[in-house]
This record gives C-alpha cells, structure tokens and sequence, in this order.
C-alpha cells in the first residue's frame, strides 16, 4: 500500500485555515519520517487523523471530507503494516474499509467510486495479511471472499 496516493487537500472552505496549516505540517513531518523510520510517522499521522475525524462534513460535498478521512486512517494502518503492528493496523485499516464501502453503495457512478473499489482490494489484502499473522483465518477466508465479490 506505499505506492498508495497523497491525501486530497482540504479546502479553506471546509476547515479553518489554522488547522489547514498544521495538518500540513503534519503531513510533511509523517513523509520525511517514513523515508528513514516508519514507526516514527505514527503520531503525526494518528494527530492527522484525530483532526481529520472532529471536523464537519461541508454540506455542498460531504463525500469529499469521507474520501479524506479514509485516506487519512489507510495511510496509518499502512505505518502500522510497516512496524508489524497488526491489531492498530487492523483497527486504522477498517475505519477506511467502512467508508470505501459506503462510497461502493452510492448509486452514482463516479471516480471516487473506482479509487474507492481498487483501495478497497488493497485494503482487504492487508486485512487478510493482519488476519493471519495474527492466526484469524476465518477472518482471512472472509476478506479474501470480500476481495472476489469486489472482482465481480
């Protein structure tokens, strides 16, 4: 999931320009930690997501701050694959698969909708991974099932 895309950038009109900053910042920090100590990236990225989660949705595009949000918790469970930490890694990845799933059952086709179904196929690979290694196979039987409907 590294080759994963950049979260979307939040517009003014959605949040205050003071938070604006800082979770730039924090982006910025969490990337340059990545390169050299992926586990170091974990408070930035957690702090990302805590802001991103308390914010209101703007009422002209409340899907835009959701593809946000989940971007936001998938590049933490990433962090968290990195340093095989499986259960924070389970827990950040799920919050995104919950979303990415509702984005699925809109009726309107839409861009945000593919993104949705290939991150989705990422996610629930990474889930079966966390599964197993954890010793869930059932678990691991459920998202490889997931991952075929997801095909169809």
């Amino acid at each position: 999931m590294s080759s994963r895309p950049q979260p979307q950038q939040l517009n003014s009109q959605s949040l205050n320009p003071a938070t604006l900053m800082e979770i730039n910042v924090l982006k910025r920090v969490a990337m340059e930690q990545q390169k050299t100590n992926p586990g170091a990236s974990i408070p930035y990225l957690a702090k990302i997501c805590q802001i991103v989660d308390n914010q209101r949705p703007p009422e002209n595009d409340p899907m835009r701050l959701n593809i946000i949000r989940a971007d936001a918790h998938a590049q933490l469970a990433d962090a968290y694959h990195k340093v095989q930490n499986w259960i924070q890694c389970e827990a950040s990845l799920m919050v995104a698969v919950k979303i990415w799933e509702r984005i699925l059952e809109t009726p309107e086709e839409s861009d945000g909708k593919m993104t949705a179904r290939t991150r989705l196929g990422e996610a629930y690979d990474i889930l079966r991974i966390c599964y197993d290694t954890l010793g869930n196979r059932r678990l691991a039987e459920l998202m490889e099932k997931r991952k075929s409907k997801l095909a169809q």
